[in-house]
């Protein structure tokens, strides 16, 4: 049997725990009134918003607030939602989290 290889420390690298977030928003996201608005969200609005504005038609899978919860955007507002599929939807969050704003 393969034996597993040796962690080597560096001091002088930053060690991110995985997925460490800077706030933590599980409660939110797995409240009732949560699941309820998206579910009714989603239903309202089935195609990716990205992907429809390049002529690709492609099923939403993720409710994504526009303005994020931590910026102050309002949690429970259709007026801050965008209904995108996973793909855009982690390609936007990832541009926040290195400091954009969104694609």
């Amino acid at each position: 049997m393969a034996n597993k290889p040796k962690v080597i420390k560096r001091s002088w690298v930053f060690e991110r725990k995985p997925f460490e977030r800077e706030s933590n928003n599980e409660t939110f996201y797995n409240s009732w009134a949560w699941r309820k608005t998206r579910k009714v969200f989603l239903s309202k609005n089935p195609l990716c918003k990205h992907c429809d504005a390049n002529g690709i038609v492609e099923s939403a899978t993720v409710v994504d607030h526009i303005k994020p919860i931590r910026l102050g955007g309002d949690r429970l507002s259709e007026d801050n939602f965008q209904s995108l599929c996973e793909s855009c939807h982690n390609k936007k969050s990832s541009n926040e989290s290195r400091g954009g704003m969104g694609f």
